[in-house]
């Protein structure tokens, strides 16, 4: 998986010239973060994720920099990172009133790392469902990092919601 971020201007087609060198040279999307809510001098951060056969990936990848090069497209950060194990979960309950951070660190120890949150709930005193997305290392199984969310939820309070 190769994690590109990139800062584009805030002009129509601008996207369609970031996607176009991934396509054009086999890439695989496998998601896009347009960041309207962080634009800084009329230029939005973009975080896209995508897959290289693994024949010839530095080739295609400098191809695609040479490319969004041309676009005019300012390259920030590529991540050539190694696949994690990771999963997303739904918990819900009194998520954020028995102190979410106290469940990210509890969950950190272990190894288990959330790299990702999504939540809305309008007061924090009332029932909330948070969408996590958790990496964990190679020594872990899937059900391991469940266990151990489970102890986290029987003790709050909680329910784990998985696919």
């Amino acid at each position: 998986m190769i994690n590109l971020e990139v800062r584009i201007p805030d002009t129509p087609g601008c996207l369609i010239e970031l996607i176009k060198p991934i396509s054009n040279n086999g890439g695989n999307i496998f998601g896009i973060l347009h960041h309207h809510d962080k634009k800084i001098n009329n230029m939005i951060p973009v975080n896209i994720s995508f897959e290289l056969n693994e024949e010839l990936r530095e080739k295609k990848l400098e191809n695609i920099k040479q490319e969004l090069r041309k676009s005019q497209i300012q390259i920030d950060n590529i991540n050539l990172g190694i696949e994690q194990n990771n999963f997303i979960v739904i918990l819900t309950g009194h998520v954020f009133d028995t102190d979410v951070v106290d469940t990210i660190k509890r969950l950190a120890l272990k190894e288990i790392k959330v790299s990702e949150l999504e939540a809305k709930f309008t007061e924090i005193s009332e029932v909330s469902d948070v969408k996590f997305k958790f990496n964990f290392p190679e020594s872990f199984t899937k059900e391991d990092v469940i266990t151990e969310i489970n102890k986290i939820c029987q003790e709050k309070d909680l329910i784990l919601i998985r696919s």
